[in-house]
């Protein structure tokens, strides 16, 4: 295999390439000096949004996968290599679509060949017979059963599909059906995404607000649609009954528990692999029947036990490796200079009158701020004695240091000595940035008081931020991607790192949704939170 390093490819050095395909999330282009692979490129408005940890892990996964890893390039247009420009991530090198999981059919505007998307086949027979596509039902079978061995390795390597639907796999009715996932990137592995994770309309999950995306119950809940309307030739249905006419009772059966809106009570895809072999045995292959368009090409008996062919091995071209460009901080030094002078100042103020009884109100403490202790001016410990001829002397105040302050004020220590820091890839100097920064700082001090501080404060809200909550205190917070949500607010993906050691000191994630207040933002409300790697 290749070494452990995620390869790091400079654009220049990718040569001369050809579009060949747009997305929502960017360009898709063939390498014309080595056509066995392919650059996607993030839109602009995407670039730093993306996760570039979580995208180095993806592509080291291909590398450190072990006797997985030819198997994992076999079955998915996995990123290999991230590609640069002048230090800034821009997208990542993928390997070509294999020909097989390509079709030829008849199209309204005459005979194509297009990307053997599953979409084609969740129709009734008629509309098979108009696009020249000859499906039985044991290479429906056939196909699941690829879908569900794909899944269980999957599954076992960390990755969860997320956006399981007919747009992003492809299918091969040569030798024997097989299943190909594109748009990896879109996946999530360990609990980490390189985007925000989205849902294709009609293949969402029963209550996306309420259940976490992209787990194994998700896709076993969208494997289960997928078992459903494949053989009901329904692009819509979620009614296993629509499929019991093509479909075993057992298979059937297997497809209501997948559907069911308890996550825990959904069978995983290798649970279906016994009965989906059972269901193969029984089922005999049919000739195809005269149709106006031609047979896809490869089209053959079909052996269960064929081999998938070879996959494309990892041979990413030998360009420059560019260094990411670490970006400036000048302005957060500024920052904590300032808030700590403020802070010493409210101190001595509040020593000078210790008459009241009347506790100083919370929003008087600066929150969100970084604390760098390297920058706390020196003081001495006393303030003179002795002055000018005629000026009273002053009683000894000792100025307080950060130890007498984390005694004096409790609520101190979680709010002004937790650090918000942004992700490498990221625009740390832009005003999205920047105001994201102070929501997040805001909303990391009312998780670490257990006062957590959200627009939407419904149950679900409420939950979640108290889960959140209970696996604190934070000592810190990472903004690893930012995006902007259809409503034109930023939302912002951020894994909280706790306080101590061991077991509970695991860092959590969750994606903060940023609603306008005032001049600035405060979190609306989050994600389910979820287990992740440490920044």
């Amino acid at each position: 295999m290749t070494s452990p390093l995620p390869p790091e490819v400079s654009l220049s050095a990718l040569g001369p390439r050809n579009r060949i395909g747009v997305g929502g999330q960017g360009t898709v282009y063939a390498l014309t000096e080595d056509p066995r692979w392919v650059y996607k490129e993030y839109a602009t408005r995407l670039v730093d949004d993306v996760d570039v940890t979580t995208l180095n892990r993806f592509v080291r996964l291909a590398a450190d996968a072990g006797p997985d890893a030819d198997a994992l390039l076999g079955l998915a247009a996995w990123p290999t290599a991230v590609v640069r420009k002048e230090g800034v991530v821009r997208g990542f090198l993928m390997p070509r679509v294999p020909d097989r999981f390509r079709v030829r059919i008849q199209l309204p505007r005459g005979p194509d060949t297009v990307l053997a998307q599953v979409q084609y086949l969740l129709n009734n027979d008629d509309y098979l017979r108009g696009r020249g596509l000859h499906v039985d039902d044991r290479m429906r079978l056939e196909l699941l059963r690829d879908t569900a061995e794909a899944l269980t390795l999957l599954h076992r390597l960390g990755v969860c599909v997320g956006d399981l639907s007919p747009n992003n796999l492809l299918f091969s009715l040569d030798a024997r059906p097989r299943c190909y996932f594109i748009d990896c990137d879109a996946m999530r592995l360990d609990g980490d995404s390189v985007l925000a994770q989205a849902e294709t309309p009609e293949w969402h999950v029963p209550d996306a607000d309420a259940e976490e995306l992209a787990t194994p119950a998700t896709d076993a809940f969208k494997f289960g649609l997928l078992a459903v309307r494949l053989f009901a030739g329904d692009q819509q249905t979620r009614d296993p009954a629509a499929a019991q006419r093509r479909l075993d009772r057992q298979l059937v059966t297997l497809a209501g528990r997948s559907l069911d809106p308890v996550p825990d009570r959904r069978p995983a895809p290798e649970h279906w692999l016994d009965a989906l072999e059972r269901g193969i045995r029984r089922t005999p292959p049919t000739a195809p029947a005269a149709s106006p368009g031609p047979e896809p090409p490869g089209q053959g008996s079909t052996r269960p036990n064929a081999p998938r062919r070879d996959p494309v091995r990892r041979n990413v071209p030998r360009p420059g490796v560019v260094n990411p460009q670490p970006a400036g901080r000048g302005w957060g030094l500024l920052v904590a200079a300032i808030a700590a002078i403020a802070v010493m100042a409210g101190l001595i103020s509040a020593n000078s009158d210790t008459t009241s009884t009347t506790p100083r109100a919370r929003s008087s403490l600066p929150t969100g701020v970084r604390w760098d202790a390297t920058i706390v001016p020196s003081y001495p410990r006393v303030l003179p004695t002795r002055y000018p001829a005629g000026v009273p002397a002053a009683p000894v105040l000792p100025l307080p240091t950060r130890f007498d302050l984390e005694k004096l004020l409790p609520l101190a220590r979680p709010c002004l000595f937790s650090d918000v820091t942004v992700g490498r890839g990221l625009n740390r100097t832009s005003a999205r940035t920047k105001a994201a920064v102070a929501a997040v700082g805001s909303f990391l001090c009312g998780i670490n008081i257990d006062s957590p501080r959200l627009a939407d404060r419904s149950s679900t809200q409420t939950a979640r931020a108290a889960t959140l909550a209970d696996r604190g205190p934070f000592r810190g917070a990472t903004i690893i991607g930012i995006r902007t949500a259809a409503s034109g607010s930023p939302q912002v993906n951020v894994v909280f790192v706790p306080s101590g050691e061991g077991s509970s000191s695991d860092c959590w994630r969750s994606r903060l949704s940023l609603v306008k207040d005032g001049a600035g933002y405060r979190v609306g409300s989050l994600a389910a939170p979820a287990r992740a790697s440490c920044p």
